[in-house]
């Protein structure tokens, strides 16, 4: 007569040998990419994340740079303006960004050759940044807003910044994406 305790293991085993023919297991966790941010409930819709890369991304970082990075496939119509929403939790949590410092580049990954822009404006009370480049741009076109000289917020978080642009021929401004930022991660 078998013991329980050998019992309790053989039917482990052949558990175990079951799950494993049969193609069913347990699924471990597996590495995100690269600054695409972690969803564990909810969060932003693949169709409309954005992606990004920050420089210098520890908490209380006093030069961070956030490459903020738009597909050509969100870019439908030539743009003539476009606003960046911030959370008030970046600025509760003592983040500030330099509106002196900000650019707009071609291409993709941290730019290329800078794109001339008209007006910055900030709308302090809001979390607004309204950005006027000289001339539209082009529909089809990947490009990348860099914010320079970031002060991060003074502890780890995400952080949702969202992307509203005025296409030629709008009337309203039209949500393109939100870019779900890890500050503080270094």
């Amino acid at each position: 007569m078998a013991s329980p305790q050998r019992s309790l293991r053989l039917a482990l085993l052949a558990l175990a040998a079951a799950t494993m023919a049969t193609g069913v297991g347990v699924a471990l966790p597996q590495p995100a990419p690269a600054q695409s941010g972690l969803t564990i409930f909810g969060g932003v819709a693949p169709e409309y994340r954005l992606r990004y890369f920050i420089d210098f991304n520890s908490p209380r970082s006093r030069n961070s740079r956030y490459y903020l990075q738009v597909a050509r496939s969100k870019v439908t119509q030539d743009i003539l303006s476009f606003e960046i929403e911030y959370p008030e939790s970046f600025t509760e949590r003592r983040g500030r960004l330099d509106f002196n410092a900000i650019q707009i580049r071609q291409g993709d990954w941290r730019g290329g050759e800078v794109i001339p822009v008209e007006s910055i404006e900030w709308e302090e009370g809001s979390g607004r940044i309204v950005i006027t480049p000289e001339a539209p741009i082009p529909a089809n076109t990947n490009f990348v807003i860099v914010m320079s000289n970031v002060v991060n917020p003074n502890r780890y978080g995400y952080h949702y910044f969202n992307l509203n642009a005025m296409f030629q021929g709008d009337v309203l401004g039209r949500y393109i994406g939100t870019w779900p930022m890890e500050l503080g991660a270094d």
